[in-house]
């Protein structure tokens, strides 16, 4: 304790001069005498949504995850069974077949396979507009039902019984238990969405849950509190009786907040890193991050390769990493997370890549940018680009700093545009962005999970990757490579293709990429088995105590 309120007062001196990004939530209050049940840890800003087949976000997975049950369970990188008490997978792994346990919802009905059927079937029907709707690619016929090309009957799912699910891939994919333990994945109930519409999940009592908590209540801007699920199927294995996801804007009054003991869990800033280096713990949570760059888009200068190029090499991602998180985050030279898994070892070990110098290399930089000038018909200072990133104050740092590294280098105008997370979101999804600050977090532990983002006409290549400027896929590499990837059987070769594809991306200047996140974290004495992975609910507390 004595080390705690030292550090606050360190803390507080440090945090007197930076002007904090919104006001601090009010302190929980104390809890009654006797064993400590509630946790309590803080998001940077409020969690989007909690309609499962609409999340888009971390925040919003982890939270999901602990309100609903999955078909499985992801804990630690390990499958556990979850909803389905078992399941098989035929012989040429195309069909899985679910068989679920008795589960109840919290208003009492039960959990049926219908439910499950019907969730999926919403998270392609391209009427829902799920950002997530590609997801289902998987499944047979799920790209052309999520297109509208075909109706959602052709969807490969289907209910067999009240407790049998039945999906049929498109293609053998063995990592797809994995996929199915995402949050656009869980049951949910159709008589609810259509009584709430839009509105639906947006409050406590618009929803109904399945998984080891419930919500309890929604105060917008301030926090969502979850309780206890009395009713969930392995209510024994849930300790915690109340969680607290509590919207603090700014990281430093956090750390603020978990020194007065208000938090139990708080991310700490890089630039706190010393002083709490005999306190914190580290993992990478998976995330990606890059530049999604603008390429079908004659009016965007992007759209020129050489140009995309120049901006890669003019980037100093060592610099970069030292000045915007004090050598936290990992600088990364290229697209693919090398922590998941390849064939024997992680893909990191069996395909090492560095695309881009760390350090960058400014007269290559120049060379692209000349070709660049030479095609588009102008000059350096004739080129603008505008960076579109969130509004909190660690985004705006990164955003100066890439500025000032382009600038430098080549000469070109860069404006920054700072926006709220969930704009950012929705402009990005909308295509409206010329460079946009974006990343990725794996669904599942396999190259393709990154990949398959920049296939032509992915859902998610809003960057517009191999289309031209009237939006159609132009024969490229690229998907020539992932197509090898889908159907071949032959797991060296698929994973040799997945490497070629990535090649290929950064050949072409496709994205700029920047970091992976190193997490560095405080939680109080006495937490017990807090999960923290970089798969599934990145903060799971399914199984979290207080000793």
């Amino acid at each position: 304790m004595l080390k705690r309120l030292l550090a606050l007062a360190l803390t507080a001196a440090l945090t007197l001069s930076m002007v904090a990004c919104g006001t601090p939530a009010a302190p929980a209050e104390p809890e009654a005498e006797g064993p400590k049940t509630t946790f309590r840890y803080s998001e940077l800003s409020e969690i989007p949504t909690l309609d499962p087949q609409m999340a888009n976000s971390v925040p919003s997975n982890t939270a999901i995850l602990h309100i609903q049950e999955p078909l499985v369970r992801m804990y630690n990188g390990v499958i556990e069974p979850g909803a389905a008490e078992s399941w098989e997978i035929s012989e040429d792994g195309l069909t899985y077949t679910f068989h679920l346990r008795d589960m109840t919802w919290s208003d009492g009905k039960a959990v049926t396979a219908q439910d499950f059927e019907y969730a999926i079937k919403r998270l392609v029907d391209p009427n829902t507009a799920s950002y997530y709707g590609w997801f289902a690619c998987y499944i047979k016929n799920g790209t052309p039902c999520n297109s509208g090309e075909l109706p959602l009957e052709e969807l490969g799912v289907k209910a067999i019984d009240e407790k049998t699910l039945e999906i049929t891939l498109e293609y053998v994919a063995d990592y797809f238990l994995q996929v199915v333990s995402n949050a656009c994945y869980v049951a949910t109930r159709q008589d609810l969405v259509e009584q709430y519409g839009q509105d639906f999940a947006a409050a406590a009592d618009k929803n109904v849950y399945n998984g080891p908590f419930v919500v309890k209540e929604i105060k917008t801007g301030d926090r969502v509190i979850l309780e206890k699920n009395p009713n969930y199927w392995n209510a024994d294995q849930t300790k915690l009786e109340t969680v607290e996801i509590i919207v603090v804007a700014n990281a430093n009054t956090a750390v603020d907040m978990y020194n007065a003991g208000d938090l139990d869990y708080v991310q700490v800033p890089s630039e706190l890193k010393d002083l709490y280096a005999d306190q914190i713990s580290e993992f990478f949570d998976g995330s990606n991050d890059f530049l999604r760059v603008k390429q079908d888009d004659p009016n965007v200068p992007t759209h020129n390769k050489d140009l995309r190029l120049a901006i890669n090499y003019a980037i100093n991602r060592a610099e970069f990493i030292t000045l915007t998180s004090n050598d936290v985050y990992a600088a990364n030279p290229r697209y693919v997370l090398p922590q998941v898994a390849g064939v024997e070892k992680t893909y990191g070990e069996e395909y090492p890549l560095e695309a881009y110098p760390v350090n960058g290399d400014p007269e290559k930089a120049k060379e692209h940018l000349d070709l660049a000038l030479a095609a588009l018909g102008c000059e350096a200072a004739d080129i603008n680009i505008e960076l579109l990133t969130t509004d909190s104050e660690g985004s705006k740092k990164q955003a100066e700093v890439l500025q000032q590294q382009i600038q430098s280098v080549l000469g070109i105008n860069i404006t920054i545009k700072q926006v709220p997370y969930k704009d950012r979101l929705k402009m990005e999804a909308d295509h409206d962005f010329e460079l946009v600050f974006t990343g990725w977090a794996p669904d599942y532990s396999d190259p393709y999970t990154y990949l398959e983002l920049q296939i032509g006409n992915a859902f998610y290549n809003y960057g517009g990757y191999n289309k031209d400027f009237n939006g159609n896929v132009v024969e490229n590499e690229y998907d020539k490579w992932m197509e090898i990837a889908q159907t071949t059987t032959d797991k060296q070769e698929r994973m040799d293709a997945l490497f070629e594809a990535e090649k290929q991306l950064l050949e072409d200047g496709g994205i700029v990429p920047l970091l992976l996140r190193r997490v560095l974290y405080m939680k109080a004495d006495g937490l017990q088995d807090l999960a923290l992975y970089f798969l599934g609910a990145r903060i799971d507390f399914t199984r979290a105590y207080w000793a």
